[in-house]
């Protein structure tokens, strides 16, 4: 169980794309709040080389974790509601 983030928004100039910016933004957040509160529950991957990835594994589940998991998944439907052109999420 967990979650993939992968590819580049294409929406603007590599280096001034806005809606590439807020995916990394949420996906940061996300990343440090895990690495700072369940260490031993997540596996935590960002890879920039040759296409940026962020990958996060689910170790250990619990409600708490879950909340947080949650809170990113919002944020990026949020951003993908408005930005459809350029975010695609798929769950599998």
């Amino acid at each position: 169980m967990g979650i993939q983030i992968s590819g580049h928004a294409n929406a603007g100039p590599r280096g001034s794309d806005l809606v590439c910016a807020s995916v990394s933004s949420i996906a940061t957040g996300a990343l440090n709040a895990l690495d700072a509160e369940y260490p031993d529950d997540v596996e935590l991957t960002l890879t920039e080389v040759p296409d940026a990835m962020i990958e996060i594994k689910v170790l250990r589940n619990h409600q708490n974790l879950q909340a947080l998991l949650r809170m990113l998944y919002i944020q990026i439907q949020t951003l993908a509601e408005n930005q459809s052109k350029y975010i695609t999420i798929k769950e599998v």
